[in-house]
């Protein structure tokens, strides 16, 4: 947390404290309350335009009380929380669901943060709000797990206002059944929707979230989000491939987790009855998901924050289950994924490595890890099951 709030002093003293993410939505909501444009106009830098809705827009408001650096100073230690807290409710959601009892939980938390810790200094460097929105879906799927359907709904359904793309989510909520958090869901965004039209008036507000479809469209088609799969595929294999390719990875995409959570509810139905195996099937199905969203949808390299939670489970897995052998290989992904630095690499090295999307293709192969050693995990699990076993007991005592 210390680490994280000397961030802006540093970034103060260097000259560097531009914060153009934040810069965005606040101009945006000072634009809101003086009745002036807020889509399609850039705010600070020529891609400086607001992609929100309407609704999330409201929630930057409060900050027009206080001056710009004041405001983004807040906004820094209201970020920096959500990362420590976004690391301290996966460890809770491990801990209670796969790993009770694991040993220097410190230590294994401490390397997750080394491991995304050049995002979050993009994150808080640009003032964005991804890190904020990864924990909302952490504490979305905690209180669905919780048994509190309704809340972990209403908390999903503010992400959904702010970035439509966690639609995703919804899949293994349709699938499982989980109807009150999908009407929670539901209503949130139907007050959403209202709510602007109430405070500003019907006519102001329509135009808003007019000009809110036409810039989220624009963006779709214009943003070149270099770790995306449509982008790799363009970068290695087809120049030309056309731009309609990126609704197909998408539809392919929730295909293939949509046959993944079959399988599991069938398993879960027909197969041996382990204690909280639903629970855990359900989690790394919200943990891959989340994961796999910049790499199907046109996002910013920060957006790989969302890859925290199957992070952890990776070296979780790896410390409690002793594969030792497997930290080569997630040391090789762990320095593509996160260790793209200009100051370790230099400027044009570094560079290069970015346009070749080597960020996008590591978060693929950590995602196919996390599935591998859940699937071995879970056969381990049956198997001890079998035996009558804790599932690592030995090996963590």
């Amino acid at each position: 947390m210390i680490m994280c709030l000397l961030n802006p002093i540093i970034n103060s003293i260097n000259g560097h404290f531009f914060v153009s993410d934040f810069k965005v939505f606040y101009l945006a909501a000072k634009n809101l309350l003086a009745g002036e444009k807020v889509y399609m106009i850039a705010f600070g830098l020529d891609s400086g335009l607001y992609k929100y809705s309407p609704m999330a827009l409201l929630f930057f408001v409060p900050y027009t009380v206080f001056s710009f650096k004041i405001a983004a100073i807040i906004h820094i230690i209201i970020l920096s929380f959500c990362y420590w807290y976004s690391f301290l409710l996966t460890r809770k959601i491990l801990s209670t669901w796969f790993f009770p009892g694991v040993k220097h939980e410190g230590w294994l938390l401490s390397l997750a943060v080394i491991c995304t810790l050049i995002f979050l200094v993009k994150e808080l460097y640009l003032g964005n709000i991804n890190i904020l929105l990864l924990l909302l879906c952490l504490l979305a799927l905690n209180d669905i797990l919780l048994g509190k359907q309704w809340m972990g709904g209403i908390l999903l359904g503010i992400v959904l206002l702010a970035k439509p793309f966690f639609l995703i989510l919804i899949l293994p909520l349709a699938l499982r059944k989980k109807f009150k958090t999908l009407t929670g869901i539901a209503i949130t965004l139907s007050a959403g929707f209202v709510i602007p039209f109430v405070i500003l008036g019907f006519q102001r507000s329509l135009m808003l979230h007019m000009d809110w479809i036409k810039t989220i469209l624009m963006h779709g088609s214009d943003f070149p989000s270099i770790n995306s799969i449509d982008y790799l595929l363009h970068y290695y294999l087809f120049p030309d491939l056309s731009g309609y390719v990126q609704y197909l990875i998408i539809a392919a995409a929730g295909i293939l987790a949509g046959w993944f959570i079959i399988i599991n509810i069938h398993r879960e139905k027909n197969g041996i009855k382990i204690n909280r195996v639903e629970e855990g099937n359900f989690i790394i199905e919200w943990f891959l998901l989340l994961s796999i969203i910049p790499n199907v949808m046109k996002t910013d390299s920060e957006h790989f924050l969302a890859s925290i939670p199957i992070i952890t489970f990776i070296i979780y897995y790896i410390a409690v289950s002793r594969r030792f052998w497997m930290i080569p290989l997630m040391v090789i992904l762990i320095f593509f994924y996160g260790g793209n630095s200009q100051d370790a690499l230099g400027r044009d090295l570094s560079y290069r490595l970015f346009l070749m999307g080597f960020i996008g293709i590591s978060n693929l192969f950590l995602i196919l890890m996390t599935l591998f050693l859940y699937l071995d995990f879970r056969n381990l699990k049956n198997e001890n099951k079998l035996r009558g076993i804790d599932t690592f007991k030995k090996k963590s005592n």
